[in-house]
């Protein structure tokens, strides 16, 4: 994404639109938010980013030195400066059931998830980022969240 500013020097977005961004980095998520601002977020930007979708495991975030209260309010200025809708997409069943289970559902105030293959998108809101996250980081789970415009 560094590659997004305008040739000419003058600090312009030559990349308005982005479809979709994948991040896929292993614990260091937040860190990749956190670089974000100076990319596809950076403050003035034109860039507008259609839908992101992540894995996250707050028990994870050490590996790049990001304590969990960081993590979270990272985790709350993404749904709530860069993104209309945010999401848990939990599993329902099949193997994966265990590092995201249903049950964390109860956390959310959505009762009517969209269901796909097995799997239900629970929308999270800004207040239940916190005890959502406090939830998968003391059972040490990962769950992937997508977040829409």
């Amino acid at each position: 994404f560094s590659y997004h500013r305008s040739s000419d020097g003058g600090g312009g977005d030559w990349l308005s639109n982005v479809a979709f961004v994948k991040v896929d980095v292993e614990g260091f998520e937040i860190a990749a938010f956190r670089g974000m601002r100076n990319s596809l977020f950076r403050e003035g930007s034109s860039t507008k980013v259609g839908g992101l979708i992540v894995e996250v495991g707050p028990d994870r975030w050490g590996r790049a030195n990001i304590g969990f209260e960081a993590g979270v309010e990272e985790m709350k200025n993404l749904a709530e400066n860069h993104f209309e809708k945010s999401y848990i997409l939990v599993r329902a069943e099949g193997g994966h059931a265990k590092t995201c289970p249903v049950s964390l559902a109860d956390v959310v105030a959505d009762k009517n998830p969209e269901e796909f293959e097995g799997n239900k998108m629970y929308e999270v809101k800004l207040e239940e980022w916190e005890p959502l996250l406090k939830k998968m980081e003391s059972s040490h789970f990962d769950c992937n969240f997508y977040f829409k415009n």
